[in-house]
């Protein structure tokens, strides 16, 4: 029974693990429908004007649960999809970047299933060092 069990482990488990790719797909490939869906997207620049490379945006809701976060690449731009729902049209979320906070407000038409949600947010960013808090963006 030994020898017999352990010439179905291998190609059951490889049967399972394929399995559960075709039924799970992949998370990095995950994509949410447009009325689910908003993409923030922009520039980070330092006070000179220069890229701020390979530094973290995050993005928090008002009790500072993060919402995503995302590195900025060698030219400073990012990109975060969120999961959202129609009821957070008009929340307010903090972004944050070295020691800058901005708040910007969840826009978009809760009836338009169709267009994609998004809003671009740039910011100008001191390097490591003081704080600062700007105010409500809209765009």
């Amino acid at each position: 029974m030994s020898l017999l069990w352990r010439s179905y482990q291998r190609p059951m488990a490889v049967t399972v693990g394929i399995l559960l790719i075709l039924l799970c797909g992949s998370p990095a490939n995950a994509t949410h429908k447009n009325d689910h869906r908003f993409t923030v997207w922009g520039e980070i620049k330092y006070e000179d004007g220069t890229p701020a490379a390979e530094i973290v945006v995050h993005l928090m809701v008002k009790d500072g649960a993060p919402m995503g976060e995302v590195k900025t690449d060698k030219n400073g731009r990012y990109r975060l999809v969120l999961h959202v729902h129609n009821e957070d049209v008009y929340k307010v979320f903090d972004m944050r970047v070295n020691n800058v906070t901005r708040k910007v407000r969840l826009l978009f038409s809760p009836h338009d299933l169709q267009t994609e949600r998004g809003q671009r947010v740039d910011l100008v960013v001191k390097r490591q060092g003081e704080f600062e808090t700007s105010g409500i963006q809209t765009q």
